[in-house]
């Protein structure tokens, strides 16, 4: 499955809560996360990996660094989990923004209140004044100019893991071209002489 992204950069996505891996005395299998680009567009490129949009992986860099294959890998829990891989490719351009700010406007109430003091026979009754102050905000609107990122090429795929304890996997991501990438998954198993098999990952059934 391939999807366009959305204009703004990935790594600007402050609202996505960190994925929490495991430690390696926990139960955990390693993710080789491998990105592969068979074009390349704008100049800048933003990565991003989200497991049960939780984010495990951000990273920026020029455009042109995309020409060879980038790893990473990461230890994830052993539960069925989405691992969700965003490509994004873009340029900076100065553009006149039409946008919102607040204004304040502050008036002040005068209101009295009871300032008595001593009590019984002894009670001196007493009204005082004081100042309140009440604060409005107003939006306004004007124009700015503003460094803004254009999309000069977006995609995501996803894939549902069900990782087992011990286990190593490798996701290849390949980016095609605008809104065409793909997401294989491998599990690999190893063999005689430290070399090792991949074989196709069994997808999860999706979550309730």
């Amino acid at each position: 499955m391939s999807r366009a992204l959305a204009l703004l950069p990935l790594l600007a996505v402050a609202c996505v809560p960190p994925y929490k891996p495991p430690t390696l005395d926990q139960p955990h299998a390693v993710l080789k996360l491998r990105r592969s680009y068979d074009t390349i567009a704008g100049s800048t490129l933003e990565e991003a990996v989200d497991i049960e949009e939780h984010r495990a992986l951000r990273q920026s860099a020029p455009s042109r660094m995309a020409q060879s294959a980038r790893m990473d890998a990461l230890l994830i829990h052993p539960v069925p989990s989405t691992v969700e891989v965003n490509a994004h490719f873009f340029h900076i351009e100065t553009h006149l923004v039409h946008e919102s700010y607040q204004v304040s406007h502050t008036t002040y109430d005068y209101e009295t209140y009871d300032c008595s003091s001593g009590f019984g026979a002894t009670r001196s009754f007493r009204t005082c004044s004081r100042t309140v102050p009440h604060t409005h905000y107003e939006t306004r609107y004007r124009d700015v100019w503003r460094q803004v990122p254009v999309t000069d090429g977006a995609c995501g795929s996803s894939f549902r893991l069900a990782p087992r304890d011990g286990r190593v996997y490798l996701m290849q991501y390949t980016y095609h071209d605008q809104s065409v990438c793909s997401l294989s998954c491998y599990e690999q198993v190893p063999e005689e002489a430290g070399t090792f098999k991949n074989l196709p990952c069994v997808a999860a059934p999706p979550a309730d």
